[in-house]
């Protein structure tokens, strides 16, 4: 924001009268939080202005919560919504009320949990004085140049599409929600909202709609944003593989925050500066792993992933033939940990299992692929890099605000055991990957996790089939194609990679590793995948455009049967397109 014009929030009575003005900055709970003032309350990328005018409560702010106030007459057009965070990503809320017609949108943080925790600083827990920064871009990198490296420019700028919703944002504390939210006409114009409406700020209530221009408070917001092109830095420390040093495992995390950062990112940042510390100090003594290990630290993560898909971008050709592995951490550890989890690309998926599990005591619970939340994103989703993100199973709700601070420390891992084991464990997957003669995937559980994700999506597929009235005999062309893969993989693991030894042949622990490697390019394709974020190219997992969070298998095909406005023709494009992509899985594997 301009420091000199801040963003503001102000409440107006019907008779035009200012009642309330909200906070820009949270309410200092500790000391440290009282001598170092941090980052007002904003949403980066919002369009700035000045927008003044009646307000509607929009729950999520989910394409639904706006379909359920049309369904009872109430219209947000052109006027200010009031909503929530939580349950999808905040960009989409942003897009969601603009394509409803609302002017503005303003966000808070509710309460999450039971009235009856304690808050921080005490517990992990937000207090209702929260607020949650974030940005509202709807895609990841530079926006100026999505799909090259934003390096230093010598020829003229493309033309770029639209990547944020043409309304303000700003968010809000839970606190000035309350003033808001009990505001609003309660009686005559109003509706008496699902229970999935309430907010944990009024559990008793006080969630009036607005339904009309003319009578009513209403809100004037103001959006300052100082828009302008910084240099950013991402850091990058090597050890040169000792016998495959064109072979790269790369371990990452970001280093920007919002506020202080303790949790976001600094948390996973310290276990990775501990998991360096380690490799270091036996590097010293001697050691070399047999493949490259890469440690970065990737700048601008919170403006989305703009570091570390800029610098994929830039390396793309190199990593398609010299990536083994990448492995994230973000928020370490956000509240009292439930033991170490990790999601990411199946072909991990047992070594990740079988260590996590021996560091927790017990068997990992799930292991799956989120969407583009933190850094992994540009390596799988863009460049087909097989990815693990490692964290601590735990609660973050001091996420993006002023709470996330050192105190919080003396709540959740005083004695930062936690943050230790967690660097044990990317300490052991960098070495767990380095180092073996066999590049450590299983290709038999990938083809497994494919299958699953397939049968997920079948019954949309068949469903559509009948609405367009195609002829089902077409999918047992795709069934066929999965089943070619599985017994391809299952071949390979089997005849291939359990039969290598490290007396064979370098030709052939080349061979075999490079299969492992290309297993996962396999599924790009050359062109964005409908219905999900902009640089998505994997046909199997991407992030979801109705929420980048999340991911989604098959994400091309399930747009395509379930958008009703899609054509058959997409349909069995995006149907062939990830036929294509298995048999060229398969090929690899079986060549």
């Amino acid at each position: 924001p301009d420091p000199e014009k801040p963003n503001s929030v102000k409440l107006f009575n019907s008779g035009g009268e200012e009642i309330h003005s909200c906070r820009n900055i949270e309410k200092p709970l500790t000391e440290f939080e009282r001598n170092h003032p941090t980052t007002p309350l904003f949403n980066a990328h919002s369009k700035p202005g000045t927008v003044r005018g009646p307000y509607v409560y929009a729950n999520y702010a989910h394409k639904s919560d706006f379909t359920l106030l049309r369904e009872h007459n109430i219209s947000v057009t052109d006027k200010i919504v009031l909503a929530r965070y939580g349950m999808t990503f905040r960009g989409n809320k942003v897009q969601n009320a603009a394509d409803a017609g609302a002017a503005a949108i303003i966000l808070f943080k509710d309460l999450e949990y039971p009235a009856t925790k304690e808050r921080f600083p005490e517990s992990e827990f937000a207090p209702s004085s929260a607020g949650e920064r974030g940005t509202v871009l709807l895609e990841n990198g530079d926006p100026d140049s999505l799909g090259w490296p934003s390096k230093a420019r010598r020829f003229a700028r493309p033309t770029e599409p639209q990547l944020t919703a043409d309304i303000i944002a700003q968010p809000i504390t839970g606190d000035d929600a309350v003033v808001l939210l009990n505001a609003l006409p309660t009686t005559e114009g109003s509706f008496t909202l699902p229970k999935s409406w309430k907010t944990g700020l009024l559990p008793k209530g006080g969630h009036g709609i607005q339904t009309t221009n003319t009578t009513g408070p209403t809100i004037e917001v103001t959006v300052n944003i100082d828009s302008r092109e910084v240099n950013i830095t991402n850091v990058i420390g090597t050890i040169v593989g000792e016998l495959e040093p064109d072979r790269w495992v790369i371990l990452g995390n970001h280093r920007d925050a919002w506020t202080y950062g303790a949790i976001d990112p600094s948390s996973g940042t310290a276990a990775i500066m501990e998991t360096a510390r380690v490799l270091s100090h036996f590097l010293n003594k001697g050691w070399r792993p047999r493949r490259t290990i890469k440690v970065a630290s990737w700048d601008a993560e919170e403006w989305g992933l703009v570091g570390s898909l800029e610098w994929v971008e830039e390396h793309r050709t190199q990593l398609e033939h010299k990536a083994v592995a990448y492995i994230n951490t973000d928020i370490a550890e956000g509240g009292k940990c439930n033991g170490i989890g990790a999601e990411g690309s199946p072909l991990y998926k047992n070594l990740a299992g079988e260590l996590l599990s021996k560091l927790n005591g017990e068997e990992l619970n799930s292991y799956m692929l989120s969407g583009s939340g933190s850094d992994m994103y540009g390596f799988y989703c863009y460049a087909g890099v097989s990815v693990v993100n490692v964290n601590c199973d735990s609660n973050v709700d001091v996420y993006h605000s002023m709470y996330d601070e050192q105190t919080l420390f003396e709540v959740v891992d005083k004695d930062y055991k936690n943050l230790a084991k967690l660097s044990s464990a990317l300490a052991q997957l960098v070495v767990g990957i380095s180092e073996p003669f066999l590049v450590p995937g299983n290709s038999s559980q990938y083809s497994l996790q494919i299958q699953e994700w397939w049968h997920l999506v079948k019954p949309h597929v068949l469903k559509a089939f009948t609405r367009l009235e195609l002829d089902e005999e077409l999918i047992s062309i795709f069934d066929a194609a999965l089943y070619d893969l599985r017994q391809a993989a299952d071949h390979y693991q089997r005849e291939e990679v359990e039969k290598l030894t490290k007396s064979s042949s370098v030709l052939d622990i080349r061979r075999v590793n490079d299969k492992m490697l290309q297993f996962d390019r396999a599924f790009l394709v050359d062109e964005r995948i409908p219905g999900t974020a902009y640089f998505s190219k994997n046909v199997l997992v991407s992030p979801s455009s109705s929420n980048i969070y999340s991911g989604s298998g098959f994400p091309g095909i399930l747009n395509a049967a379930t958008n009703h406005d899609e054509t058959k023709e997409e349909l069995l494009h995006q149907l062939e397109k990830a036929r294509w992509a298995l048999n060229a899985a398969k090929d690899i594997l079986s060549s």
